[in-house]
């Protein structure tokens, strides 16, 4: 299978290859437009996303006990309601944001949800990638599925080619579901309509991927598997907070901060190819992190989109030190500079995010001043934290921002369009 890192394009570092990558993109100057989009909507600060990562749902037909997305059962989640998909849509349109990914829980059990965002958002934002388990790939509503994606605009993207992501691990889907969308993949579309990935995780305490198994079966039911055509995504499980009774995750040995750090990616350099990068998550509570990783910091959590505009969350991101520290570091090892490895060669963890939320707490300590972030009404009540020079987030009129942050024509014109803000 085509290995991640293969195709990494970064915004000033030499040309882009269209179509090549997991997250390919149609175009030669994908920042160049990307960067025009954002000029027209005067949107600025060094923080700007690419994509933003969002759950449709968080309720899942499956109930694997190690979920990376903290699912919960089809009787205990919730589902965006229409209202929160429209106002999404607006909010994503007045900062022109490129792309976005749809994942949950499992989104095609929301598949009217899911058909009409993407209608929707048809010209407006590009579908960049829907993350599945894969449960509608049986031989009765496999191409039927195809279809109705395609009919909903699936294929009509501005700047990205989009991605179908098929998960395995602790799901119970039959394999032979997950093959069959492989092949019906491959052999309707082409890379450059559409791209396909296998997302692979495995138990860290054994390591073992069922990537071989689907292999063997794939080959069984079509023939030679199509290593050139598929993504390979090798992932382990990790904690998730959502996951009450979640059984332990034991990984071997203990890694300190300080290598975590060193081996960290330029996770705010504008990215395509191997990744989208920066990328924004929001959760079903329309919590926005600055970071998509689901095991995300609460700290990167800087606004609702369902309460906020975009523009004043992506405001407070950007007046986050932490956040420009990590920018203009490349990455955690920048925060280096004021966390020094004296104190985070003492401190040990078992993933980039728990690393990166130690390092929260200790560049709090050594500035001596609180991140904006983590102050959602997730954790923390929104009449907490009024932002400084407006009132609490909760009381503002949709569009109000901080005082000479946007042009007066632009608040006027998004109280004018914008959906009200939705429980």
């Amino acid at each position: 299978m085509i290995k991640e890192g293969a195709h990494t394009y970064i915004d000033g570092q030499g040309a882009v290859v269209p179509y090549t990558g997991k997250y390919a993109v149609r175009t030669e100057n994908p920042f160049a437009v990307i960067r025009a989009g954002w000029d027209a909507a005067n949107v600025t600060g060094a923080y700007r996303p690419l994509r933003v990562e969002f759950e449709l749902t968080d309720r899942c037909n499956d109930t694997c006990k190690s979920c990376g997305m903290g699912a919960k059962p089809l009787a205990d989640g919730v589902t965006l309601s229409d209202a929160q998909l429209d106002r999404l849509i607006a909010e994503f349109e007045d900062v022109a944001l490129s792309s976005v990914a749809i994942t949950g829980g499992e989104p095609f059990v929301a598949a009217r949800q899911l058909y009409r965002f993407m209608d929707r958002a048809r010209g407006t934002v590009d579908i960049g990638k829907i993350t599945t388990n894969g449960i509608w790939g049986t031989a009765k509503r496999c191409a039927p599925t195809f279809e109705r994606l395609v009919t909903a605009g699936l294929l009509e993207n501005r700047i990205f080619v989009p991605l179908l992501m098929v998960s395995i691990g602790e799901q119970t889907t039959p394999l032979e579901s997950v093959a069959r969308i492989i092949n019906h993949a491959v052999t309707q579309f082409t890379d450059r309509e559409l791209n396909i990935a296998l997302s692979s995780l495995a138990d860290p305490a054994d390591r073992k991927h069922r990537v071989y198994e689907l292999l063997a079966l794939y080959e069984r039911m079509y023939g030679d598997f199509p290593h050139d055509r598929v993504h390979s995504t090798m992932r382990v499980y990790l904690e998730n907070e959502r996951l009450e009774d979640q059984a332990a995750i034991n990984r071997p040995g203990n890694t300190t901060v300080t290598r975590w750090m060193g081996a960290c990616y330029d996770c705010f350099a504008p990215t395509v190819g191997t990744y989208v990068l920066p990328c924004a998550l929001m959760k079903v509570s329309g919590d926005l992190y600055s970071c998509a990783a689901f095991n995300v910091p609460e700290k990167l959590g800087f606004g609702n989109l369902f309460q906020e505009s975009f523009r004043d969350i992506l405001d407070r991101v950007n007046s986050s030190a932490y956040v420009r520290t990590v920018r203009a570091g490349h990455g955690l090892k920048g925060v280096g500079a004021v966390v020094p490895p004296s104190v985070t060669d003492q401190m040990t963890c078992g993933s980039f995010c728990g690393s990166c939320k130690l390092l929260i707490d200790r560049f709090e300590e050594a500035t001596g001043q609180p991140e904006p972030g983590g102050r959602l009404r997730t954790f923390i009540p929104l009449q907490a934290f009024p932002c400084e020079g407006s009132t609490a987030p909760h009381d503002r009129a949709p569009g109000d921002g901080h005082p000479g942050v946007h042009q007066p024509q632009a608040a006027d014109r998004l109280r004018r369009t914008r959906p009200a803000p939705v429980p």
